[in-house]
């Protein structure tokens, strides 16, 4: 019997396994390029050695990660650990057999167990004997300490889902005296939840695109570049509905309205254009008296201006639409409002504000700060209005006039 856990399934257990191998495949890439590359040159024996003992070490991340603590850091931001099956921490042998059968397990054999074994067992787990368990979701419930077999007392029930309008749930009020959140819908995540899901969102936005690389190496075409920024926003959405959704994905209506997606009044979108108008002044102001705030052709660089109509019409709505919603979905929608379960308004909106700007400093570092102002208009913007339709709204202006500005 294994009353009291909960079992990991495929998507939670995906999104940690890229957490994990992100950065060592970062790295990877990099130490062929350069050190391997030069050492190949002089000793080809030596650089095969060098790369033996890359593999080791990646290997002996996971290894010994999950026999000290349970739990690697992507497991760890997932909030799940790997126990053994008779309860016990699992020993050393069992996370290298588990370990080393992960090469088997990553070509389709081990999603297709996980997916399909009532335990979410890959070949590895069964071959060790473990499992892998949610650790954590809601503060204050470690399904890792439940029972796993009969005869154990009964698991003490998990706290219901916070909401705004609950002061005394867990995830509502983080510490005493939390901040009430005005007309943000009521959420189910935590402030923990939030820091997760934000790293979470920027290593996958950050990893995807590499997988462009092998059809286009130098991302020098502007297929290449629509596809990797594709996968960027696929990203934040996914990650933003994921969080929302306890990573379940259904149902998927209750995880965008928690998210933001829910009707408006039209004098919202009034408010929302005097806010586009209000940020245009400021940011006229900040380019006259302290400095411009040059930004690269983005536009450009994605296609717009191509002779193939197919690929300038992908450039236009990646830019005008899949950015803003992504970008509202997942920093308003998931951020923002997660913040706000500990900080007032304008802390929240300043922090989620930066957030927003940071990832758009490697298109120009003045640019960003002029956008994280943008952000802190729209923090302000979901707040007064309870809705994210605003939000999309002027977002989507503010992207189709730097197209048209472009073009």
């Amino acid at each position: 019997m294994t009353e009291g856990y909960e079992f990991e399934g495929l998507w939670r257990r995906f999104v940690a396994a890229v957490i994990d191998n992100a950065g060592w495949l970062l790295f990877y890439a990099w130490f062929i390029g350069s050190v391997v590359t030069a050492t190949y040159e002089e000793s080809p024996e030596a650089a095969g050695i060098i790369v033996l003992l890359f593999l080791s070490a990646w290997f002996n991340y996971f290894a010994l990660c999950e026999w000290r603590w349970g739990q690697t850091i992507g497991k760890n931001a997932m909030g799940m650990k790997v126990i053994s099956l008779d309860r016990g921490k699992i020993s050393y042998g069992q996370a290298s057999i588990r370990n080393l059968l992960r090469l088997v397990d990553f070509f389709v054999v081990g999603w297709v167990m996980i997916a399909t074994d009532d335990k979410h067992q890959r070949l590895g787990d069964k071959s060790a004997k473990t499992v892998v368990v949610r650790s954590r979701f809601s503060e204050g419930r470690n399904y890792a300490e439940a029972p796993i077999s009969g005869g154990a007392p009964d698991p003490e029930p998990q706290p219901e889902p916070a909401t705004a309008a609950d002061p005394d749930s867990d995830a509502a009020a983080a510490e005493d005296g939390a901040p009430d959140r005005g007309r943000l819908p009521a959420i189910e995540w935590t402030v923990g939840n939030t820091v997760r899901g934000l790293i979470t969102g920027l290593l996958l936005a950050l990893f995807l695109p590499f997988l462009v690389l092998p059809f286009d190496p130098g991302l020098d075409s502007d297929a290449g570049l629509l596809a990797a920024q594709a996968l960027f926003g696929c990203a934040l959405i996914v990650v933003a509905v994921g969080t929302a959704s306890r990573w379940d994905f259904s149902p998927l209506g209750d995880a965008l309205r928690a998210l933001g997606l829910r009707s408006a009044a039209l004098k919202a979108f009034g408010i929302a254009l005097l806010t586009l108008v209000v940020y245009y002044l400021a940011a006229g102001l900040i380019s006259q008296l302290l400095f411009e705030p040059k930004q690269d052709d983005i536009a450009g660089e994605l296609g717009v201006d191509d002779p193939n109509v197919l690929v300038a019409v992908s450039a236009v709505l990646l830019i005008a639409i899949l950015a803003p919603v992504s970008e509202e979905l997942f920093f308003r929608g998931m951020v923002y409002s997660g913040l706000r379960l500990r900080f007032s308004l304008w802390p929240a909106a300043i922090l989620s504000g930066i957030i927003f700007g940071l990832p758009h400093a490697l298109t120009g570092p003045l640019a960003a700060v002029v956008l994280a102002g943008l952000g802190v208009a729209l923090a302000w913007l979901y707040e007064r209005t309870g809705s994210l339709w605003p939000c999309i709204f002027i977002h989507v202006i503010n992207n189709s006039i730097a197209l048209a500005v472009a073009v």
